[in-house]
């Protein structure tokens, strides 16, 4: 019964931003995975130490939202590093090669999945409003 009334106008926005946010988040994400291989793993391992850059002074943020974002954007770049470290033909981690680069597929798909999920609510809010 919460669907046929009408959204108020903070709550469609935040869905709004969320929809957009996550799926250009989630497409970033899987394009940076295309790219994190190039030069024999080098990207990958600079990509993931800039994403624990700023995934730690995230994590040194005041608010929830801060601290959550700094945490995914620091999780993300340790698996980037290790997808490229991976490259690099070390024995035990080229062996767990293919984990990081499926965590970070399987979280990608997943941020899309939300933001679509959180696009389309938005969208039958806006029809709600009407």
């Amino acid at each position: 019964m919460n669907d046929l009334q009408p959204m108020d106008t903070k709550e469609l926005s935040e869905r709004g931003f969320k929809g957009i946010s996550a799926t250009v988040g989630g497409v970033a994400i899987l394009v940076l995975k295309g790219i994190a291989g190039m030069f024999g793993g080098i990207v990958g391992v600079g990509i993931g130490v800039i994403a624990m850059g700023l995934g730690i002074s995230g994590l040194k943020g005041h608010t929830k939202t801060d601290k959550t974002g700094g945490a995914i954007a620091f999780g993300t770049g340790a698996l980037f590093a290790l997808a490229g470290v991976s490259h690099w033909h070390i024995p035990f981690i080229s062996a767990l090669a293919g984990i990081p680069t499926g965590l970070v597929t399987v979280g990608a798909i997943g941020l899309i999945g939300y933001g679509l999920y959180n696009a389309f609510r938005f969208i039958r809010g806006l029809r709600h409003r009407a």
